[in-house]
């Protein structure tokens, strides 16, 4: 029965279903969308009681990923961007197969396909997370989480790029550049990667107000980590030089607006970042001779070269934006001393022996003696 009610009139429907009165309204003031609203009401009432479901095709791991994201309403932004990375990699290969039919053959395919292309340990692992939830959140992780597995990741893993690289890559970059146009950053972001061990993200994120040039200090916003959030980072040189240039091209900037600005078939819009520079990356790497060089190398290299260089531990984990608890851990991971910095570490500490100990000695068997003094032969 139908029944329209208040000011508004608002229809209503009233029956009973189980022993039961159903009275509820349907929100509309149209008696057809009544009518239809009541009818699909019992409908659903019976097949509940009757226990009838009607059958859907399993969705294939693109649409079953697209509804797992959206469901995910609380997540940071760069978490968001984290995960939407790694579901363009994930749809590319599984996109177009049923939820039902993934096992566990098909995600070792997918981590050695990753592998193969370069991708890191660290990041076929963020990818394999990402599958996990999925399936689970489909019930069908359960069945096959038991033969498959993560990778190992290699702490060390990165390229630090030695002096004649670093030359390269910016000359390939600046070409690149100049090929691009006048809004393109590549050189500008090389060289700020290189002079400040900057994130991918802290760079593409920083609005001018970060950017003191009077100062030559950039601070980073929120960022990965907590001690990194909010850090301030001196600018050489080389990096304020970039900077200040960059800047003469915004007269009108203003502090809000993005330093490397989205831009769109060459229309700027300074109130998005930028989201990437991946083309223009990849064809300075490729003409600088460095095909598989990624971006985070660059911090690899800042790391390096002020290990190196002696800096202390604490000094390059402020810079960087290292955790106290994580410090010794990036300092594995990031600081890819080269033999030749091992030797000089070495030789800074070697004892200075007496003239008498020198060699110069006379052998007497295996023993090498000096004066006074029995000194054990060296064996290989």
């Amino acid at each position: 029965m139908l029944k329209q009610r208040g000011k508004g009139k608002i229809w209503w429907y009233r029956f009973k279903f189980g022993g039961r009165v159903i009275h509820e309204s349907t929100k509309s003031t149209s008696v057809t969308v009544a009518r239809e609203a009541e009818r699909q009401r019992r409908r659903q009432l019976e097949e509940s009681w009757n226990q009838i479901t009607k059958r859907k095709m399993p969705p294939t791991f693109e649409q079953a990923s697209r509804e797992w994201l959206a469901k995910r309403v609380a997540l940071a932004a760069s978490t968001r961007e984290t995960y939407a990375h790694a579901l363009k990699h994930l749809n590319a290969s599984l996109g177009k197969s049923l939820i039902c039919d993934i096992e566990a053959r098909d995600v070792a395919a997918y981590q050695n396909a990753r592998a193969a292309e370069g991708a890191a340990g660290a990041t076929i692992n963020k990818e394999f997370t990402v599958l996990a939830s999925i399936l689970a959140d489909r019930g069908r992780w359960a069945e096959i989480r038991r033969d498959v597995k993560r990778l190992d990741e290699n702490e060390s893993a990165g390229h630090a790029l030695l002096p004649d690289e670093e030359a390269r890559l910016l000359q390939a970059s600046s070409q690149v550049g100049l090929k691009q146009g006048h809004w393109s950053p590549i050189y500008t972001v090389t060289v700020l990667g290189l002079n400040t061990g900057l994130r991918h993200s802290e760079v593409r994120k920083r609005c001018w107000a970060d950017v003191n040039l009077e100062k030559r200090v950039l601070v980073v916003g929120k960022t990965k980590t907590e001690a990194g959030s909010g850090r301030p980072v001196p600018l050489t040189p080389a990096a304020w030089s970039v900077l200040d240039m960059w800047a003469s091209r915004f007269p009108n900037r203003k502090p809000s607006d993005y330093v490397f600005p989205a831009c769109v078939n060459g229309h700027l819009n300074p109130s998005k970042p930028i989201a990437h520079w991946r083309t223009a990356w990849h064809r300075a790497c490729i003409l600088a001779g460095l095909p598989r060089l990624r971006y985070h190398d660059l911090r690899h290299s800042a790391a390096t070269k002020m290990l190196e260089n002696g800096v202390p531990i604490a000094t390059v984990a402020q810079v960087l934006g290292w955790s106290a608890s994580t410090a010794i851990r990036m300092a594995k991971r990031y600081g890819h001393i080269r033999p030749e910095a091992q030797r000089q570490a070495l030789e800074s500490i070697a004892t200075p022996l007496p003239v008498e100990h020198r060699v110069g000695g006379h052998q007497k068997g295996n023993q090498v003696v000096m004066g006074p003094v029995l000194v054990s032969k060296l064996t290989n």
